[in-house]
C-alpha cells in the first residue's frame, strides 16, 4: 500500500505543477496563478468533506494541489507588487485571491458531502 500511495502522490504532483504552468502559460502567471490556487482550494475542500476516503485524500491533497497551488507565489507575486508601490494591483490580488480561495474550499466541502 505504501508504494502505490507514493506513486500516486507522485504522480498527481507531476500533474498538478504542469497544470499550474499551463494555466501561468496560457493566461499569464498572475492568472494562471490565482485560477490555480482557486481550483486548488476547491479540491482540497472536497477531499476534505467527511465522506472522501483517505485514499482520496492523500494523492489529491498532498499529491496535486500540494503542486497545482502555490501560496508562496502569491508571496512573491504581492511582496513586488509593494516593493513597485502598486498598491491597488496588491489589494485587489490578494482580496481576490482570499475571496475565491474561500469560496471555493467552501464549494468543494459542499459537493464533496452531497454525494
Amino acid at each position: 500500500m505504501a508504494t502505490r500511495s507514493i506513486a500516486a502522490v507522485v504522480a498527481a504532483a507531476i500533474v498538478g505543477a504542469g497544470s499550474r504552468w499551463a494555466f501561468g502559460s496560457l493566461i499569464g502567471d498572475s492568472c494562471g496563478l490565482l485560477l490555480a490556487n482557486i481550483i486548488g482550494c476547491a479540491l482540497i475542500g472536497w477531499a476534505s468533506s467527511s465522506r472522501q476516503s483517505r485514499w482520496d485524500q492523500a494523492w489529491l491533497t498532498a499529491g496535486l494541489c500540494g503542486s497545482l497551488t502555490s501560496f508562496a507565489g502569491l508571496a512573491v507575486l504581492l511582496g513586488v507588487g509593494l516593493e513597485e508601490q502598486r498598491w491597488t494591483f496588491v489589494v485587489l490580488w490578494g482580496m481576490a485571491t482570499l475571496v475565491g480561495c474561500g469560496v471555493s474550499f467552501d464549494l468543494g466541502r459542499l459537493f464533496g458531502n452531497a454525494r
